[in-house]
């Protein structure tokens, strides 16, 4: 059973979420429903939690108020929102669930199993530090990715490139090479394209890691780790643009 405490200011939606758990039996087990900041941080000060259901704005505070007034995140967290807004970025670039409101159904139960798929990793402390940096910024300046033991936090400045394979996604970084459980298209999606090039659709470059460019019928690149990417011939002038060449 999911322990499971819904934080939310409106006593609709707490209901909207309390007729969704029960509809899957034996999965979870609700400790309490909170309408204000105070009685949730008192709920998580005296309960073994799993999961919170986390309203964006409670009240006159946020969601984001919060998490940081507590000590130790023990638990997952999946956010509630009738807003999308630049809370939204964060949530991707942290690997946060989030469910836009109303909830739907659908929407509701995949996530729920995404949770149950990952109820084994650590995402606590580490992972909500990562969403409390980047969602007091303009444009977020950590990843989160999935790794061998959880998520791991890597520095959107340390990234060089990023290159497909099938589903997974290799992130070549200053200090190191990794394979992550996501396709090249969502980091395409996600990463800032005054930042990123799409140079093939292999390929996602970060721009400022771009040493040498060499011209011909197959166009390619030199990035600072010293590897070789190429650029796909209807991408090449958008690419030689952003030098202003």
């Amino acid at each position: 059973m999911i322990k499971t405490l819904i934080v939310d200011d409106e006593a609709h939606c707490i209901n909207r979420l309390l007729h969704l758990i029960e509809r899957r039996p034996n999965t979870f087990e609700v400790i309490e429903t909170c309408r204000t900041l105070e009685t949730a941080l008192e709920a998580v000060k005296n309960n073994e939690l799993d999961l919170v259901f986390l309203d964006i704005e409670i009240n006159d505070k946020t969601g984001f108020d919060f998490l940081r007034q507590v000590e130790h995140i023990h638990f997952n967290t999946i956010f509630t929102t009738a807003f999308n807004n630049y809370a939204i970025k964060a949530f991707k670039y942290s690997a946060f669930d989030y469910l836009m409101k109303p909830i739907d159904v659908d929407e509701f139960n995949e996530s729920i199993e995404r949770l149950i798929g990952k109820m084994v990793q650590n995402q606590k402390n580490n992972q909500v530090k990562a969403l409390l940096e980047n969602v007091e910024r303009p444009q977020p300046n950590l990843l989160t990715v999935s790794s061998v033991d959880g998520f791991e936090t890597i520095p959107i400045a340390d990234i060089i490139h990023l290159e497909a394979s099938g589903n997974y996604t290799y992130l070549h970084t200053k200090d190191t090479e990794k394979i992550v459980s996501k396709p090249i298209k969502f980091y395409e999606d996600l990463l800032d394209k005054g930042n990123f090039f799409k140079c093939h659709k292999s390929h996602l470059i970060k721009l400022d890691q771009v040493k040498n460019y060499h011209k011909g019928k197959q166009a390619y690149v030199i990035m600072s780790n010293g590897n070789q990417v190429p650029i796909a011939v209807r991408r090449k002038e958008e690419f030689l643009g952003k030098f202003d060449i």
